[in-house]
């Protein structure tokens, strides 16, 4: 008994680890390398308050070099060092592998920024959460915000066909822009290894009629090609894209941008919400800069949704935090409301802020959230 009760007390102060199966180096990084760094500063923060559960949070980190062949080794090595719980790459392409590994040891692994819904329960098994929106949930922001405060009526829809992530934002759009009644006058797609989108540009300027709007799903760096051949043709039809556009960093390569919306998760120069504010300070004040893109503040709250978790169960064992996390409903996080289900692992009606490109960066519009709410059929696109 003497023998049990020394050792108990050890056991309860065992650290909780945390394993990052993370881009570092790669096209990836551009997406991973700040989320990664804020879900550090939020692991400091809780073991600066006393830790989780009274425990202090260990975690490990190992770059994944964007190599889909690799990140599955790596989240292999992550599980054999004894991690808790995973995260994992912010694109389901990308972060799948890893994601699986974390699944098939039971596991729970949460991908800082995949908006794919196929990153869930339906697309790698009942353990995995994505921290992001769905791309059908930004395109359908989107179609309601063109619609409903641009007047918009008509539009014309360009896909990069390259990317899981992509295909989703755009059936979002679709089903959004028929849900408000509007027209899409057209549609065209290209690749990620598209130089040009030449063919592409003569078909929008051969339609009857501008188009009010483009519709663009696309990520960095196809996207900002894309962009740039646009309006280098003389098109200045307003063009809204998907949140994987958001980011001063690529605007350099887009000399006097304007009229571009995106949606996106905050504003690093004015947005309009103290608790992202005070994110971007202490980010600054670790890191020694301000983030660079939106999307850093996802890291901040996968750790912080998945540690709300296991306070509210007070545990780590993956049943019990898992039965915790699928009753979430407009659970706060620094990211906003955040809601999931036991077959819904991804955001799907979480309000999301509008920016334009005004002077060579993206200024905050307003929040706006989503009416029409993507059903299941939606957001695995089973009606394709």
């Amino acid at each position: 008994m003497a023998l049990a009760s020394s050792v108990a007390p050890a056991q309860e102060a065992e650290p909780i680890k945390i394993g990052f199966a993370t881009a570092l180096s790669g096209w990836l990084a551009a997406y991973d390398q700040e989320p990664h760094q804020a879900a550090i500063l939020k692991i400091e923060e809780i073991n600066k308050a006393g830790g989780l559960l009274g425990r202090k949070i260990e975690y490990q980190v190992t770059d994944t070099k964007t190599d889909l062949t690799l990140t599955a080794n790596v989240a292999a090595s992550l599980i054999d060092w004894g991690a808790n719980m995973l995260v994992v790459p912010p694109d389901f392409d990308y972060g799948a592998p890893a994601a699986f590994m974390a699944q098939n040891a039971n596991l729970i692994a949460i991908s800082t920024g995949a908006s794919d819904p196929k990153m869930g329960v339906q697309g790698v098994g009942s353990n995995v959460f994505s921290a992001h929106s769905a791309g059908q949930a930004a395109g359908i922001v989107m179609a309601e915000y063109a619609h409903d405060k641009m007047n918009a009526k008509t539009a014309f829809m360009l896909e990069d066909v390259s990317l899981e992530a992509h295909k989703s934002s755009c059936a979002g759009f679709v089903a959004g822009w028929e849900n408000k009644g509007g027209e899409l006058v057209g549609r065209d797609s290209f690749r990620m290894e598209d130089t040009s989108i030449a063919a592409q540009i003569t078909r929008i300027k051969g339609l009857a009629s501008e188009p009010d709007i483009i519709f663009l799903c696309s990520g960095l760096p196809q996207g900002a090609s894309a962009v740039r051949q646009v309006r280098a043709a003389g098109i200045d039809t307003p063009i809204l894209a998907e949140a994987g556009m958001s980011g001063d960093y690529w605007l350099g390569g887009v000399p006097n941008l304007k009229d571009f919306y995106v949606p996106t998760l905050m504003s690093i120069s004015d947005d309009p919400r103290p608790e992202v504010n005070k994110f971007i300070e202490a980010y600054k004040a670790r890191w020694g800069a301000l983030p660079t893109t939106e999307f850093s503040i996802l890291g901040y709250c996968t750790i912080e949704q998945w540690a709300a978790a296991v306070e509210q169960a007070q545990s780590v064992e993956t049943e019990v935090v898992l039965a915790v996390m699928n009753q979430f409903e407009d659970q706060p996080t620094t990211c906003g409301p955040t809601s999931y289900s036991d077959q819904i692992h991804i955001q799907v009606s979480r309000p999301q802020l509008i920016a334009r490109v005004e002077n060579g960066s993206f200024r905050s519009v307003e929040i706006f959230r989503n009416q029409f709410v993507p059903d299941l059929k939606l957001l695995l696109r089973s009606s394709n």
